[in-house]
Formats: structure tokens, sequence, C-alpha cells
């Protein structure tokens, strides 16, 4: 394991580099912070190099079991000092283990060819909504999730750490046009469910079951009007109190695990 422990050395400002999007772009590849984060890069995906903390004095065994797995898969291992780490890190206060990773999208024909329901997310902005839409995604047993063009960047730091390890292993398409993706969706037998108040009908009144694409619109904006369009069936979420709406990764939440439970429903699990 080789030393680092000058903030000006390439291979750092090369790590470093890639909390901004136009280095992930040119590198083709992210950071991934933290033991459980770097755990399932290892495990799902290619670690390009591995930044261990050397002044952690308490080195766990799972710890050490990771560092040993990406050695062997060929990760490029470096021990780097707290400067270092903080350097690297997009965190205000590192943990002992960072990763560069390779970035990986997925096809919408490897989608297809899963079936079931997938997340389709248009125009969200901020990165926690959407980490977070793709961790509950993965917790609900969406097939894979769609990016449409104009999202926020999957691959940055705060978007990576809300899905705790989720974009690791689930298939996630980025960057589809809005066109694309509805004919997709048509040949590939999918029904456009969308959210929205107008002529919707509840939730809950609606067969979620099949293979359904399930979109998600913006933070402000909603669901595009081409996507309101195209959408087969259009739903609302019931409330009760006084708020006017939900958080955009709630409402999706709610919508992915309504689709999990009539699925499991109609296999008799419930």
């Amino acid at each position: 394991m080789k030393e680092l422990s000058s903030v000006s050395n390439p291979v750092v400002k090369a790590a470093a580099e890639l909390k901004q999007k136009k280095y992930r772009t040119e590198q083709q590849a992210f950071l991934v912070e933290g033991l459980r984060a770097v755990e399932d890069a290892v495990k799902y995906g290619t670690v390009k190099q591995l930044f261990v903390l050397q002044e952690n004095k308490v080195t766990s065994m799972r710890q050490a079991a990771v560092v040993e797995q990406a050695a062997l898969a060929g990760a490029e291992l470096y021990a780097v000092t707290e400067q270092v780490m903080k350097k690297i890190a997009d965190t205000e206060t590192p943990q002992s283990l960072t990763a560069v990773v390779a970035k990986t999208s997925a096809a919408l024909d490897e989608l297809a060819s899963a079936g079931g329901t997938v997340l389709v997310l248009d125009r969200i902005g901020d990165p926690g909504n959407l980490g977070t839409m793709i961790r509950s995604a993965d917790a609900a047993g969406i097939s894979g999730v769609i990016l449409l063009a104009g999202c926020t960047d999957v691959f940055a730091p705060k978007a990576v750490r809300a899905t705790m390890g989720s974009l690791l292993h689930l298939p996630v398409a980025e960057g589809v046009s809005e066109a694309d993706f509805i004919k997709w969706a048509q040949q590939s037998g999918y029904e456009l469910l969308v959210t929205c108040l107008a002529n919707a009908s509840s939730l809950y009144e609606t067969d979620l079951q099949g293979r359904v694409a399930v979109v998600i619109g913006s933070e402000a904006e909603g669901v595009s009007e081409s996507l309101l369009a195209a959408a087969d069936k259009k739903v609302f979420i019931p409330m009760e109190g006084r708020a006017e709406s939900l958080n955009a990764a709630v409402a999706a939440g709610i919508v992915m695990f309504e689709c999990l439970r009539q699925r499991l429903a109609g296999k008799g699990k419930l």
C-alpha cells in the first residue's frame, strides 16, 4: 500500500476533482465514502482506487476484509493522512475509507428484460431527494430507475451518500430523453403511471401490477406536460390534514410501496 501525505500529489488532486461533475464525466468515475458504501462498491462495482486513513488506529476485521478484497480485484491502495482524506472526501468529517469507483449506466433494454416496476424521475433537482428515491426503489423491489434528461447528477457525492449503496446494485439509466423513454415504454409494454391531481384516481384504487413505469415529477413543477399527455394512468395520493403537498421522495416511496403491496398480495404473501 503506497503512502500519500501531500495534498498536491496528482493522484490526490485527481480524486478530489471528482467532487465536480465536469471531472466525473472526464474520468468516468465517482467517489464513494465510508465502510458500508465502499463494501458495496467492492462487491458490486469496479473500485479503481481505495484511500485508507492511516491514522485510524483501530481497524476492524470488516474493514481489513474490504481492503483485501479491493486489492484482489485490482484496486490501487493508498494509505493517506487525515489532511489528504479531507482533501479527497466531500464530507466535513471524512470516514476511514474513500474509493474512486468507475461509473456505469444501465441500458433501457436491460431494464425491459427485467420486467416489473421501474421508477422514472423527471427533472429531480435535489441530490438528496434523488438518492433517497433510489434507495427506496431498491427497498421496494423496483427493477430499475430511469433518470430523464434534466435530473441532477446521480453520481454527485450527496446523491451517492443518500442512496446508501443502492446505486451500486440497482440498474440506473441516466440522461434519457422524454421521447426516447415514451417510445421505449410503449414498445416494451409498460404502462405509464404519473402522480398528479387533475383527472386522477386514488392510488389505492388503481391496479399497479404488471409492467408499470412510475413517473415522479420535479419538486417545483411536477410531471411535464408531454409525460402527462402520454400517461396511461394518473393517480393522486389521498391525504388528510392541512399539508398541500408531499416531498417528491416521500411521494415516490408511497407509490412504490403500494406497488410492492399489490405485488405481494397478488402472490398471496399478504
